[in-house]
């Protein structure tokens, strides 16, 4: 079975695994769109585009060639938007469309609603075979009336099928875009391993937890720095690191000495240090739909204390892997992570690294396996 999958740079952590094992079950071909706003996104990161839109093959794209032991860039096409105007995102689209009729592909599967592939719904119902890949199915944001119609509804009409990472938010869906029910198939995510190859540094912070990813209102940080500053950990001089770009309500200033605040993007290889050092991980988030961050945490078998929102109770299983609390409530997180402390850690690492080793039952190998038969039942 021929497959294209058509992606953007801001799901290149998670996908690096995924095409490795999807690439044992089906002739695969990746063609990822860049475009000015995702030169510097989740692990990925180029210097310049080229001046004119372009499909060529990603050995050929200048500085691919630095991700040449991270993916096999013999099945890797780079979809090239040099300054993503209607005009070249529309070129573009006619070049992703006439790649994918040259190539015969049996499937086409695409997980963006970026300009390019906004211009390239026409053209996907020329094709048999078409999903797309939701990671969001209910926006963390309220979108305009405008957004939602192009950007979501249309643009999910204009798939034969969908696939969501997760089951929890599928009746949301259904009632909110009149999509059918029946034409939503499933897979997960699973551990985000490629951190694991960075290599190990000192720690510079000592005994610490750790809240990391892009900081936004949803994410709950705010109620985080109060909670941790009512426990009992910064007594017993462990620290509470933020690391992530974006905003919190507190003043910087305010925080003390307990509290380190790196507030700029984190690079694959600082990230995959933080996590390794951690003592667990917190993730205070007031709505969510499944967690990126869960999966990175995960690759090394860190146990996590998250709220009871989205997929997050089914990802971090309750006295198993972690534990969940109530969301936007500063005393219960205070008490949930105080009894991290007196949990059994080691125990919650093995669990973990027994449901996510590669062939483990939520491993890479089964997700990508669940991916596969939705594609054969299109």
């Amino acid at each position: 079975m021929k497959v294209l999958y058509i992606t953007v740079p801001s799901f290149f952590d998670l996908e690096i695994s995924l095409f490795r094992e999807l690439s044992k079950y089906c002739d695969l071909t990746v063609m990822m769109i860049i475009q000015p706003d995702s030169k510097k996104s989740a692990g990925f990161e180029i210097e310049k585009l080229l001046p004119e839109p372009s499909v060529m093959p990603a050995s050929l794209y200048p500085g691919m060639s630095r991700y040449k032991d991270m993916i096999n860039l013999s099945y890797w096409y780079i979809a090239n938007n040099p300054d993503n105007t209607l005009r070249n995102s529309w070129k573009l689209a006619r070049m992703i469309k006439r790649f994918a009729q040259n190539g015969n592909y049996d499937v086409i599967h695409t997980t963006t609603n970026c300009k390019s592939t906004f211009f390239l719904m026409p053209y996907l119902h020329a094709f048999k075979k078409t999903i797309r890949t939701v990671h969001d199915p209910i926006p963390h944001h309220k979108p305009s009336w405008v957004e939602d119609l192009f950007r979501n509804y249309l643009n999910y009409k204009s798939h034969k099928h969908l696939l969501f990472l997760s089951d929890s938010l599928t009746e949301d869906f259904v009632k909110r875009y009149h999509y059918k029910k029946s034409l939503i198939h499933y897979s997960w995510l699973s551990t985000y391993d490629f951190l694991t190859s960075y290599p190990r540094k000192a720690n510079k912070y000592g005994r610490y937890i750790l809240f990391f990813g892009r900081i936004n209102a949803y994410k709950g940080v705010d109620v985080l720095i109060d909670a941790y500053n009512q426990s009992l950990l910064p007594t017993a001089g462990i620290k509470l690191v933020i690391a992530g770009k974006g905003n919190i309500l507190h003043h910087a200033a305010s925080l003390g000495n307990n509290i380190v605040f790196e507030n700029r993007y984190i690079e694959n290889e600082e990230l995959a240090n933080l996590i390794c050092h951690s003592e667990f991980v917190v993730l205070p988030y007031l709505s969510a739909t499944q967690s990126g961050c869960v999966m990175s945490a995960y690759a090394f078998a860190k146990p996590i204390l998250a709220t009871d929102v989205g997929d997050l109770p089914h990802a971090v299983e309750n006295g198993v892997t972690g534990l969940i609390c109530r969301p936007n409530d500063v005393v219960d997180l205070t008490e949930k992570i105080d009894n991290m402390t007196r949990c059994d850690l080691k125990a919650f690492s093995v669990n973990i690294k027994k449901r996510y080793d590669v062939n483990g039952p939520l491993g890479w190998s089964k997700a990508a396996c669940e991916i596969v038969k939705a594609y054969n039942s299109l």
